[in-house]
């Protein structure tokens, strides 16, 4: 398992959209959120999937951050993702977790990079250059503001008509987009070399309850080697998490929930008995199902129709969950109408028994 910490200062939406995106593997959990604002929404947001949150305020991070670097030790976190964090990573953690900090910037570093370049401001600088791109940038965080190696870039269109917030809401889809699929390179990265904690010895060799865990740091310029299989170690790692990794394309998702359809042949790493959720399908989306209703009228009512409306039933699962959403809802409304049906004929059978046998003795 690997862990995630997510440091933000705002609403969160960036780091739901990451805990959303992994949720459903096995191999990493966003662990821990730290935010450095009370009022900062995304404690609220992160609450309501049961990560833990701690508040941590801002003399901590300036005069204690060693506090801080032994919570994210403590908690074996593997790599720190920041989210709108607006506050600078204390020397402390950044050397400690050197090439395992991502941060994510609004633009294509280095343009449009350093002190006072985020959020809004950064916007509201690309459009008054009138420039014709901009895009979203993921870098390893170092001392220097923005300065750290680039590890996934895209890029975003910029028209005439466009203002700050127009660009701003073409940027936030490709944030959502490249982050996780950044996290999923990195992660690559540390999974061919590997940071390993070691302890701090004094010169007799006797345990020092106080010396700090240092980490050998893995080398993140490295890039990683490529596997015998002929693929790269980040499609390697991304089945390793059961996630197709297509870059642009958010990724299926691969599991052992026996509700859902089956995953496609030839899907890549296939555990047995995976099932199959097509990108953007949320379970609490899907339309109903009306399987109860169904199989009361076929108990009680007319038996053919009933059957028919268990099978339509059944389908609107299946398309929903291979991302025919049009086709679930016209499943739905089938079964709607199939269980009326059912019940018209039955009550009609039920009344009719009577006078139609008296009738014919």
């Amino acid at each position: 398992m690997k862990n995630i910490a997510i440091f933000a200062s705002g609403s969160g939406t960036n780091a739901e959209n990451i805990y959303r995106f992994f949720d459903r593997g096995n191999r990493i959990a966003v662990s821990l959120v730290i935010y450095d604002r009370k009022d900062a929404g995304v404690a609220e947001r992160m609450r309501q999937y049961g990560v833990e949150t701690v508040y941590i305020p801002g003399s901590v991070w300036r005069e204690r951050p060693q506090e801080i670097l032994n919570l994210l030790m403590l908690k074996n976190i593997d790599l720190v993702v920041l989210a709108g964090f607006l506050r600078m990573v204390p020397d402390v953690i950044t050397s400690a977790y050197a090439g395992r900090i991502l941060n994510i910037h609004p633009s294509l570093l280095p343009a449009y990079g350093g002190k006072g370049m985020y959020g809004h401001h950064v916007h509201q600088a690309v459009i008054a250059n009138r420039e014709t791109k901009s895009g979203v940038t993921v870098h390893y965080v170092t001392p220097e503001c923005d300065g750290g190696e680039i590890l996934m870039q895209q890029e975003v269109s910029i028209t005439p008509d466009d203002t700050p917030e127009t660009l701003e809401a073409k940027i936030h889809p490709v944030e959502y987009d490249i982050y996780p699929r950044a996290i999923v390179a990195a992660l690559s990265r540390l999974d061919n070399a590997p940071a390993i904690p070691t302890s701090q010895q004094p010169d007799d060799n006797a345990p020092s309850p106080d010396a700090p865990t240092v980490y050998v740091q893995a080398d993140a310029t490295t890039p990683p080697p490529v596997p015998r299989s002929g693929r790269t170690a980040a499609e390697e790692w991304a089945d390793a998490l059961h996630i197709q990794y297509t870059p642009g394309q958010q990724p299926p998702a691969y599991h052992s929930n026996p509700e859902l359809p089956p995953a496609p042949a030839g899907a890549p790493n296939q555990p047995a008995g995976a099932r199959y959720t097509a990108p953007g399908v949320n379970p609490a989306d899907m339309p109903p199902t009306n399987l109860v209703w169904a199989v009361i009228v076929t108990v009680l009512c007319c038996t053919i129709p009933g059957i028919v409306a268990i099978i339509m039933s059944s389908k609107v699962s299946s398309r929903y969950y291979a991302g025919d959403i049009e086709g679930a809802k016209r499943a739905s409304t089938a079964v709607e109408w199939w269980v009326i049906i059912s019940f018209i004929l039955g009550i009609l059978s039920a009344t009719l028994y009577l006078p139609i046998s008296l009738l014919f003795n």
